[in-house]
């Protein structure tokens, strides 16, 4: 049985004539004219997270858009340079794929990450497969922004603050994590 079947996984977008159901694949847009770095795919990833840190001030949907829930598209994100959690992640997404990166070893997930009491909350960040050992770490540019070396980082199963993944994506497939898939906002996701 896969626990992370291969779905296609629509976010409910607002636009200015209506709302949209988009794959969530779509926010990756590569032909675009992104910050470029030289190095190993290691390397420029985590220059690619520092720009991100450093040139990216989080902002709320809410106070950025006017809406609960709203995903920037990556050129929104570097217009305004401000977003949220979900808006950081798509650019560091798009920002690594510019960078020539492989597709494969960047996702972009949705799923719960642990506030400093403890609780969990909804979260997008990054997961990226370091080419020393092709194992999972969390980049995350806002919640807990790190700019450690990737290969000093944690792997995702070694990172506590980072769980309960609902669902990922690359170019080519999304993933959903079953367990979640069955809760997850039928007014902004939809999964089939």
């Amino acid at each position: 049985m896969n626990r992370h079947p291969k779905k296609n996984i629509n976010y409910l977008r607002h636009e200015t004539d209506g709302d949209y159901q988009v794959d969530v694949r779509s926010f990756a847009m590569k032909d675009y004219i992104y910050p470029l770095f030289n190095g190993t795919n290691d390397e420029k990833m985590r220059k690619c997270l520092i720009w991100v840190i450093e040139n990216i001030t989080y902002k709320s949907d809410m106070t950025e858009y006017e809406y609960d829930e709203y995903w920037a598209f990556p050129y929104q994100t570097l217009k305004h340079r401000k977003g949220d959690c979900e808006d950081g992640a798509i650019l560091l997404w798009n920002l690594a794929l510019a960078n020539n990166i492989p597709f494969w070893r960047i996702r972009l997930n949705a799923g719960d990450v642990k506030e400093p009491d403890g609780t969990k909350v909804g979260h997008a960040y990054i997961s990226y497969f370091r080419e020393s050992d092709n194992e999972a770490v969390v980049l995350d540019w806002c919640y807990y922004p790190s700019y450690v070396r990737i290969e000093d980082r944690k792997t995702h199963k070694e990172e506590r603050d980072y769980y309960d993944i609902w669902w990922s994506t690359d170019t080519q497939q999304s993933y959903g994590n079953k367990k979640y898939m069955i809760s997850m906002p039928k007014e902004i996701f939809n999964v089939v």
